[in-house]
């Protein structure tokens, strides 16, 4: 049963490594330390953290702070280097970070028009929620939302389809890439345009 597993495991990656595409923000990147401010590619972001491109990163251990196009203002720590990522760890309330989740929900149903139009609009009880997911077969599976990032998602919920079968979470299709005691994790398998879920 484990090397049934481990092989679809494998399989999956496979085709995620080949079918995936980037998720890509503009940001800026400002060095209180250095009085600095630099361009930069937001590559992913999370509630933990970010991981951003720049041509050329501060040291690790700074403070910094970065500004994301639709996700405003976040200050934080580089925590790490690796292969041009620079990795930053966010520093901030839980009213900062209970933000940044509906504003990733709303990213992963609506792409940057979801966003926008939270902030435009104020955070109310309508804010969006990934309550519920579709499976292949077109059956529909509650859920509860445990984590959330650019690329992808950790869900708490009761059914558990296959590694490697494609999902929907509003207009985002997503692999799921590994099961856990209270649910999956699912990978986000397209970019997020700003007309997504506008039925454009």
């Amino acid at each position: 049963m484990d090397m049934a597993n481990n092989a679809q495991a494998a399989q999956s990656r496979d085709q995620r490594s080949s079918e995936r595409i980037a998720v890509r923000l503009a940001g800026k990147l400002f060095v209180p330390a250095e009085e600095s401010t630099l361009d930069c590619t937001v590559i992913n972001l999370s509630l933990g953290g970010a991981g951003v491109y720049c041509a050329e990163p501060p040291p690790l251990d700074a403070f910094v702070i970065l500004y994301v196009e639709g996700f405003g203002r976040f200050e934080g720590v580089t925590t790490r280097y690796v292969q041009g990522e620079l990795g930053l760890k966010f520093v901030y309330k839980d009213a900062k970070r209970k933000r940044l989740e509906q504003d990733l929900a709303a990213f992963a149903k609506d792409g940057l028009t979801g966003v926008t139009r939270l902030r435009r609009h104020g955070r109310t009880a309508e804010a969006p929620q990934i309550d519920h997911f579709t499976c292949a077969d077109g059956k529909s599976a509650a859920c509860e939302l445990m984590d959330i990032s650019l690329q992808g998602a950790m869900l708490k919920t009761k059914l558990r389809p296959p590694i490697g079968e494609i999902v929907h979470l509003g207009e985002t299709r997503a692999w799921v890439v590994r099961h856990h005691e209270e649910g999956v994790g699912v990978q986000f398998q397209e970019p997020f345009a700003q007309g997504q879920g506008d039925g454009r």
